[in-house]
């Protein structure tokens, strides 16, 4: 069950007439309010990836403006889009931003229905645009890229017919049909190596952290998670390809980078090119590298690298603490080898242990004590409340969830385990710790300080 906040204006009358066959092209990205639990800016890597991919593929009379957003109203945006009146508009869509956009490309596209409306991103999914504030956007939606979107929205643009015959030839797309959506064929998974940088083409805004990328997908299938939706990586990024990006991200004079790999140590041969790049380069020398690692899967290799970085900082993601809990999200933990694992981390850089409050399974004692657990280790705490994504349990989780969920922000509401007032009542438990241990709180999580210190 989904509870709706709001209802979009009915889907726009389709008007006769083809649609644009030209190219130029608004690109559009917006950044999350400033949060007090995540205050490092991060640039918008995937918008700045499908603009390298087409600016490096260059078609015939390409024009490509970009808009990456911190302010702007819906009236703002619009005004000046329409004023370069571009043919193909595309958005880049997650949590923070896909209400506003719907709306933006109401209008947009209301001004001239010729124009194509392209959504990309982890919200731009058929399931997303099945939640009731959404519905009617699919009459004025054309199409949402599914996954990696380089070389589709290149595909899109490049093409001279962009009727909904010919965009169900293009693969990685799903298109509006009769009542809900239909998907064309999956794209195999791109080669990051034949993929353009943007750091190394100097797209991307300077300062805050860089985004560092060796390989996309996942081998697991925890069901909160939308990483395990992809295909298991095979490419993985190169030891050139590496050093070409710490030279582009050295040039953008960042603090660090993030990697948002599934996890620094999921997949060997990616490690291994990385370890090889960042020996070869000094850009990790004096900077921040901040990761996540699966706890059991850390070996000494692990160890031995995060030592050799100026300022590691690294997520543990455990989730709960019990393994009851933890099966209804396909995860598991060993307590003995989590331990240790956690003590060889904090020997070499800074850790955070990360949970999940809300979870299908999980009830407020057993959190209750997930979290006293947590606060009793020797590191710091990111608390997430649990959020139902497009692409994992929103998907995924079977009915005796019974899950209620906002369904714009998409937290979790109330679920197997938990009642809507004891979800909201451990939530402001949670605020009021925080506080009091000098942590922070933000719209979807929490942050802890270790123990008589800073993180």
């Amino acid at each position: 069950m989904v509870v709706s906040t709001q209802v979009l204006k009915p889907a726009i009358a389709a008007k006769a007439g083809p649609r644009r066959a030209g190219r130029r092209v608004a690109l559009i990205a917006r950044y999350p309010e400033r949060d007090p639990a995540m205050p490092v800016f991060i640039s918008n890597h995937g918008m700045r990836m499908v603009e390298a991919s087409l600016r490096t593929a260059a078609p015939e009379g390409l024009e490509l403006r970009t808009w990456d957003l911190f302010d702007s109203t819906v009236e703002d945006l619009v005004c000046d889009v329409l004023a370069f009146d571009p043919d193909v508009v595309g958005f880049s869509a997650y949590i923070w931003s896909f209400p506003f956009f719907v709306e933006v490309a109401r209008r947009i596209k209301e001004d001239d229905p010729g124009r194509l409306i392209v959504f990309g991103g982890p919200s731009a999914r058929p399931s997303m645009l099945g939640q009731p504030p959404f519905r009617a956007a699919r009459g004025w939606i054309d199409a949402l890229v599914i996954n990696d979107g380089e070389l589709t929205f290149k595909e899109i643009v490049s093409s001279d017919d962009r009727s909904p015959r010919a965009l169900m030839q293009v693969q990685g797309l799903a298109l509006p049909a009769h009542e809900g959506w239909m998907e064309t064929p999956a794209r195999p998974a791109v080669d990051l190596n034949e993929m353009p940088s943007p750091y190394a083409m100097d797209l991307v805004p300077h300062g805050g952290l860089a985004v560092l990328q060796t390989y996309r997908g996942c081998p697991f299938t925890c069901s909160f998670c939308e990483w395990g939706t992809l295909e298991s990586p095979r490419r993985v990024r190169g030891v050139d390809e590496l050093r070409l990006e710490f030279d582009g991200m050295s040039r953008q004079d960042v603090d660090g980078a993030i990697l948002v790999d599934a996890g620094l140590n999921l997949n060997p041969h990616s490690f291994r090119n990385l370890r090889q790049a960042v020996d070869e380069h000094d850009f990790f020398r004096h900077r921040h590298f901040i990761c996540e690692v699966y706890p059991a899967k850390v070996k000494k290799e692990h160890i031995a690298f995060l030592g050799s970085i100026g300022q590691a900082l690294v997520g543990i993601g455990l989730q709960s603490f019990d393994n009851e809990v933890l099966a209804h999200v396909e995860r598991s933990y060993d307590e003995a080898r989590f331990e240790q694992t956690m003590y060889d981390l904090k020997s070499v850089s800074a850790v955070a242990v990360e949970i999940i409050l809300g979870l299908p399974g999980d009830s407020p004692e057993n959190f209750r004590k997930s979290l006293e657990r947590a606060r009793g280790l020797p590191c710091a705490l990111r608390v997430y409340h649990c959020v139902v994504l497009p692409s994992a349990l929103m998907v995924r989780a079977p009915a005796d969830y019974v899950m209620v969920y906002d369904p714009v922000n998409l937290k979790m509401r109330s679920c197997l385990g938990w009642t809507e007032a004891q979800l909201q009542a451990e939530c402001d438990f949670v605020t009021r710790a925080a506080t009091r241990d000098g942590g922070r709180s933000g719209e979807f999580f929490w942050i802890f300080p270790p123990p008589g210190g800073t993180y």
